[in-house]
């Protein structure tokens, strides 16, 4: 068997309707399949690649991975720029274009009120670091409790000052996730005000996320399209408030709309 050949079809996503092939790709095997008023963009690959086990393979090839996850994102990206898209995970192959019309007509009345769903909604991550030190700096104006062990620390003989200062330390932890919770509270209340919905998303750890801080909110919103001007100006006065705490936020968007996807199957 030539395991050469350009025999598989590769998934990117779902329309309503075909997308404007201009300036999509340089790769120029990228194309429409329809089934039922529904398109499917795809591309031919081979299974020297991905094959149910080279993939599996190749997976673990990072330079691999993250350039073709970065080109499955990309053609999303650009398809959504001009049509509402359902998009497939990274790595949705078919054998036969029969097969996956067969999937299509099965399940299109979903595929199709889901892109209603979706219409004129994007989807935006919002990510909120902590910075500790800078938290442990500003703390005796953060915390009452802490203000207050350190106005009796000073007023006290040497050693009442020793066991206070113990117990500010033991303390410290305590009220900065206290602060913590509750300044993310107060952001993500003012965030979903101008939401359609939202999910809170397992937090990232430092290696994952490549950042010294640590993540302590990790969300994303779909947001109607006449409210995203109205969620950046939040997101960039949240930034500045919060900024002398040591509270970072990161809004990132508009993504593939992979969180919201409505399907009963």
């Amino acid at each position: 068997m030539n395991l050469d050949q350009n025999n598989l079809i590769y998934l990117y996503c779902l329309t309503a309707s075909p997308y404007v092939q201009i300036n999509l790709t340089e790769d120029l095997n990228i194309y429409s399949i329809e089934s039922n008023r529904l398109f499917i963009t795809v591309k031919n690959v081979s299974e020297n690649e991905f094959s149910e086990d080279n993939i599996k393979k190749n997976l673990s090839n990072e330079a691999w991975l993250d350039k073709q996850v970065r080109d499955h994102i990309s053609v999303i990206g650009k398809i959504m720029e001009t049509e509402t898209v359902l998009p497939f995970n990274f790595g949705t192959i078919y054998k036969s274009e029969e097969s996956l019309k067969q999937f299509v007509d099965k399940y299109h009345v979903d595929f199709f009120k889901t892109l209603k769903y979706l219409e004129n909604k994007e989807e935006w991550s919002v990510k909120i670091y902590c910075d500790k030190i800078k938290i442990i700096e500003n703390i005796s104006i953060l915390s009452k409790n802490i203000s207050d062990i350190e106005s009796q620390i000073i007023s006290s003989s040497p050693g009442k000052s020793y066991i206070l200062g113990k117990k500010k330390n033991e303390i410290i932890a305590k009220e900065i996730n206290d602060i913590y919770n509750s300044c993310s509270r107060q952001i993500f209340t003012k965030l979903k005000t101008v939401g359609e919905e939202y999910r809170l998303n397992t937090l990232l750890s430092n290696d994952v996320s490549g950042r010294d801080e640590d993540m302590i909110v990790n969300a994303t919103f779909l947001i109607k399209n006449e409210n995203i001007e109205n969620l950046e100006n939040i997101s960039d006065q949240l930034i500045i408030e919060y900024k002398n705490i040591g509270l970072i936020l990161e809004l990132t968007g508009p993504w593939p709309p992979y969180t919201f996807i409505k399907l009963t199957n």
